[in-house]
C-alpha cells in the first residue's frame, strides 16, 4: 500500500512540476443569482500560493463535480438527437446522423449544461488545469443550441486566452516560427507527450478549440474560412496527432457540402475511427460507398457496401447495402444486369426477409428502369405493393414510381390511378410541389379523356342497326346484375314501369307460413330466408346510410370510361340505379337532340384536352393531335381561331416550320383581323395564352442557363435535375444538355459527356442543337489525338 501511495505521488509532482493555468486569465462570466453576493474563487485567484496540494484538490474538484457531469450531459444530449434520427437509405444521408436543429430543441439541458460549467469556472481557482476545458464545454453548449456566433466566439476567447506564453507570462505571437527556434510556422499548442502526463491529466483544449472553430464554420456555411483554417492545421507541425483524424472528418465534411463527393470520400475513410460505435460505423461506411457510387467508382462503392453490411446492427440499413452491393456488380452488360435482378428476387423468398420484401422488390424495379424495361419494372413494383405490410412510405414510394412510369409512357390514365393511390405525406419534401403539380395536371387530362372515350362509345353503339344495339346492350344488363349480385331480368320485362304497373302485390318479407306467432328474428330459419331473398334481390350492399343510391354514385364516380375495338366495355358503362335495359337504353344518343349534346360535349373535350396537354405538361406533340383532330372533326367549332393559334405554338415549341407556317395561313385566311392573327404578325408571341406553367418553367430554366455560364456548374447541375424532375422534356433540354457536357468535358470526365451527347441525339434529332452537339461528340471520340 506504501508503494502504491508513492507512485501516486510521485506522478502527481511529475505532472504538476510547471504550473499550466492562467493567472492573469481575464473573464467576463456573469454570475448564477445565488453567487452575486460572494467573492468567489475565480476572483481571489493569485490571493494565495498556488501549492502543489492546492493545485491537486481544484484539479480534482473542478474535474469530477463540474467538467465530468457536463460533459456526459452534453453527450447524453448528442446521444438523445441521434435516436429521434430517421434516416432514408434510398437518399444520399446526411454527414451525420443527427442535426443540431434536432439538439437545438433540448435547450433547457443545454441551458444546464452552460450553468455548471459557468459555475466551474467562476468558483475555483482560475490556475487549475480544467478551466480551459470548461470553456470547450460551453462552446459546444453553444454550437449544440445552434447559436454559431456565441459558439464560435468562446472558441476563438480558448484560442487566445490559452495561447502559449513567454517565460515571462507574455504571449508568444500566433503563427510566428518563435515556437522551438525553427522557421516553421505554427498556430497549435505543443502538447507534451511524456506518459506521465499522457495517462493523469487532460490534454489542453486550444487545439480542439482550433476544431471547432471548423466545425462552426461548417456549421455556418461558411466554406473559405473553413478551407483556410483546415490547410493552415494540416501543415502545422505542432498540430497534435490525436486530433488528425477529427481534421480528416471535418475536411470529409467540407467536400460533402461542395457536392465533391469523391474527394469527401476519400477523407472520411481516414475517419472512421471517430465512430463513436460499430452502427455509426457502418452508416459511415454505407455513406462512402453512396459517395464512391454517385462517382462512378463501382469497385470501391461495393467494397463499402460489404463492410457495412459486416459492421451494421440495423436490419434496415443491412437490406439496403445488400441490394446496392448487387447493383454495383453489373459490369455494363445485360447478363450481369439480370443476374443482379434475379439475386434480388432470390432474396425476396428467403424468411429471414420478410418484412423488407416491398424494398427487395422496388430495388430490382430500380434496376430494371435502368435497363429500360419499363414493364419489367412495373410487375417488380406491383410485388412490391403487394408485399408491403407496414411500411407507408416504401408503398407511396412504389405507388408513385409505377405512376411515373406511365407518365413518361404518356399513358396518362393509368399514371393518374397511380398517383391517386399514393399518400401525399408519404412524398418526399422536395418532390411534392413536383408531385402535386403533374398530379393536377392529370386530373385535366384524364377528366377530358374520359368524356372523348365515353361520348365515342355512346355514339358508335347509337350508329349500330338496331338488332345488333339491342342484343349489346342486353349483354350488358346481364352482365352488369351479375356484378350487382342480382338475379337475371325476366326475358318478358325490359323495364321497371312495366313491374311496377302490375297489381300483383310485393311478397311480405317477413310473412310465414308456420302459423305460429313467432316474433321473426327470433326465427333462424326464417331469417336464413330473409337474408337469402334480399341477397337475390339486392345484391351485396354494404353496412351504411343510402346504402342503395351512395353505391350507384360511388361507381358512377370512379368509373372511368375506356373503349375495346371502339365498343365501351360493360363495366365502364354509366351506372342507372337500376340495371334494367331501358336505362342503358336511354343514355345513347338516339334522338337530334341528344346527338347535338354529345358532339358537343366532344367538341368541348377535344379543345380543353389539348389546352391541359399544352399548358399543364407541355406535352406539345399530344396537344396537335387534339387541336388537329378538333379542327378536322367540327370544321365549326368555336374555338377554331384559338385552336389555330395554339397549334402555332405547338409547332414552334416542336421545331415545326412548316406546320407552322400552313396554320398562319389557315388563321389568315379564317380570321383576317382577329387578334390572334395580330399577335403572331407582330412576332412577340414568346408563350401560349394563359401558360403559367411556361413562364415560370422559363424563368426557372434561363436562371440554369445563367450559371452555367457564370460557371457554376455544380449549382447549375443540381438546379437542372430540379427542374427537369418538375417540368421533363422541354425547348430548354437540348441546349442544357450540350452546356452540361461541355461541362464534363472540360472536367475530363468524357464518359459521363459521351452519354449525354448521344442522349441528346437520339431524343431531339430534329433540334437546331443536333449539328453542335454531333461535332462536339465527334471531337471527343478524337480527343486524345488532337491533344497528341
Amino acid at each position: 500500500m506504501n508503494k502504491i501511495h508513492f507512485i501516486i505521488t510521485l506522478a502527481f509532482f511529475c505532472i504538476h512540476s510547471d504550473i499550466t493555468g492562467q493567472p492573469s486569465l481575464n473573464f467576463d462570466l456573469k454570475k448564477p443569482p445565488k453567487y452575486e453576493s460572494k467573492l468567489l474563487g475565480s476572483e481571489k485567484t493569485g490571493n494565495k500560493k498556488f501549492t502543489v496540494p492546492r493545485h491537486f484538490f481544484q484539479n480534482t474538484f473542478t474535474h469530477y463535480n463540474y467538467y465530468f457531469n457536463a460533459n456526459n450531459r452534453l453527450n447524453e444530449i448528442v446521444a438523445r438527437a441521434k435516436a429521434v434520427n430517421r434516416d432514408d437509405y434510398t437518399q444520399l444521408l446526411p454527414f451525420y446522423n443527427y442535426s443540431l436543429q434536432a439538439t437545438s430543441t433540448f435547450r433547457n439541458d443545454l441551458d444546464s449544461v452552460i450553468y455548471k460549467a459557468t459555475a466551474g469556472v467562476l468558483i475555483h481557482d482560475l490556475r487549475n488545469d480544467w478551466i480551459d476545458n470548461l470553456y470547450l464545454i460551453i462552446g459546444r453548449a453553444y454550437y449544440l443550441r445552434n447559436q454559431l456566433d456565441s459558439a464560435y466566439l468562446t472558441f476563438q476567447f480558448v484560442n487566445y486566452t490559452f495561447s502559449p506564453k513567454e517565460k515571462d507570462g507574455y504571449d508568444k505571437v500566433i503563427g510566428s516560427n518563435e515556437e522551438g527556434g525553427s522557421n516553421a510556422f505554427s498556430i497549435s499548442t505543443k502538447e507534451k507527450s511524456n506518459i506521465v502526463k499522457k495517462v493523469f491529466s487532460e490534454q489542453p483544449s486550444r487545439n480542439e478549440s482550433l476544431v471547432w472553430q471548423v466545425r462552426t464554420y461548417l456549421a455556418a456555411d461558411e466554406l473559405p474560412e473553413a478551407a483556410g483554417l483546415i490547410e493552415t492545421l494540416k501543415h502545422d507541425p505542432f498540430f497534435p496527432a490525436r486530433l488528425w483524424s477529427e481534421l480528416e472528418e471535418l475536411q470529409a465534411l467540407f467536400f460533402y457540402k461542395q457536392q465533391a463527393y469523391d474527394s469527401a470520400a476519400l477523407h472520411l475513410e481516414k475517419a472512421l475511427g471517430n465512430a463513436a460505435d460499430n452502427q455509426e460505423l457502418a452508416r459511415w461506411e454505407y455513406l462512402i460507398a453512396q459517395m464512391h457510387e454517385m462517382t462512378r467508382n463501382h469497385d470501391a462503392a461495393q467494397k463499402y457496401y460489404d463492410r457495412s453490411i459486416r459492421h451494421t446492427l440495423d436490419p434496415v440499413l443491412e437490406v439496403y447495402a445488400r441490394l446496392n452491393s448487387i447493383r454495383q456488380d453489373r459490369n455494363g452488360d445485360e447478363k450481369a444486369v439480370q443476374n443482379a435482378i434475379d439475386a434480388l428476387v432470390k432474396m425476396a423468398r428467403k424468411d429471414r426477409y420478410l418484412l423488407y420484401r416491398d424494398i427487395i422488390y422496388y430495388a430490382a424495379a430500380i434496376i430494371d428502369i435502368e435497363r429500360k424495361n419499363p414493364e419489367g419494372a412495373k410487375v417488380l413494383l406491383l410485388k412490391s405493393i403487394k408485399n408491403s405490410m407496414n411500411n407507408p412510405t416504401q408503398k407511396g414510394r412504389s405507388f408513385k414510381t409505377l405512376g411515373d412510369l406511365s407518365f413518361n409512357q404518356k399513358k396518362y390514365t393509368e399514371a393518374k390511378n397511380f398517383y391517386d393511390s399514393v399518400e401525399v405525406q408519404t412524398v418526399a419534401p422536395g418532390e411534392f410541389k413536383t408531385f402535386m403539380e403533374r398530379k393536377d395536371a392529370l386530373a385535366a387530362i384524364v377528366r377530358q379523356t374520359s368524356i372523348l372515350e365515353r361520348q365515342d362509345s355512346l355514339q358508335r353503339i347509337a350508329a349500330m342497326p338496331a338488332a345488333e344495339r339491342e342484343a349489346l346492350i342486353k349483354k350488358m344488363v346481364k352482365q352488369l346484375r351479375k356484378q350487382q349480385g342480382l338475379k337475371e331480368e325476366d326475358p318478358g320485362v325490359l323495364s321497371k314501369g312495366s313491374f311496377e304497373s302490375g297489381n300483383t302485390p310485393l311478397p311480405d318479407l317477413f310473412s310465414s307460413s308456420a302459423g305460429k306467432n313467432e316474433w321473426y328474428f327470433s326465427n333462424a330459419s326464417l331469417k336464413g330466408r330473409g337474408f337469402s331473398e334480399f341477397k337475390s334481390k339486392w345484391g351485396n350492399r354494404p353496412n351504411t346510410d343510402n346504402w342503395r343510391r351512395q353505391a350507384v354514385v360511388t361507381r358512377s364516380l370512379e368509373m372511368q370510361a375506356q373503349s375495346i375495338n371502339g365498343i365501351m366495355r360493360v363495366e365502364d358503362m354509366p351506372i342507372p340505379v337500376e340495371a334494367n335495359y331501358d336505362a342503358l337504353l336511354n343514355n345513347l344518343p338516339l334522338t337530334p337532340e341528344k346527338q347535338k349534346a354529345s358532339a358537343d360535349s366532344s367538341e368541348q373535350a377535344l379543345f380543353a384536352l389539348g389546352k391541359a396537354y399544352m399548358n399543364g405538361l407541355e406535352d406539345y406533340a399530344s396537344a396537335i393531335n387534339s387541336f388537329e383532330k378538333l379542327l378536322n372533326d367540327f370544321t365549326a367549332t368555336l374555338h377554331s381561331e384559338e385552336a389555330l393559334y395554339n397549334l402555332y405554338y405547338c409547332y414552334l415549341k416542336t421545331g415545326n416550320p412548316a406546320g407552322q407556317a400552313n396554320v398562319k395561313n389557315m388563321l389568315a385566311f379564317k380570321f383576317p383581323k382577329g387578334k390572334l392573327l395580330a399577335l403572331l404578325n407582330s412576332k412577340t408571341m414568346a408563350q401560349s395564352p394563359d401558360s403559367a406553367l411556361q413562364t415560370k418553367a422559363t424563368r426557372l430554366y434561363q436562371d440554369v442557363y445563367t450559371l452555367f455560364i457564370e460557371g457554376k456548374f455544380l449549382e447549375a447541375v443540381r438546379q437542372k435535375k430540379q427542374a427537369d424532375s418538375i417540368y421533363g422534356s422541354n425547348y430548354w433540354t437540348p441546349q442544357l444538355l450540350y452546356i452540361e457536357a461541355v461541362y464534363y468535358v472540360r472536367q475530363r470526365k468524357d464518359t459521363m459527356a459521351q452519354e449525354i451527347l448521344v442522349k441528346s441525339m437520339q431524343l431531339y434529332p430534329t433540334s437546331p442543337m443536333f449539328s453542335k452537339t454531333s461535332n462536339l461528340m465527334r471531337i471527343l471520340c478524337r480527343r486524345k489525338d488532337i491533344e497528341d
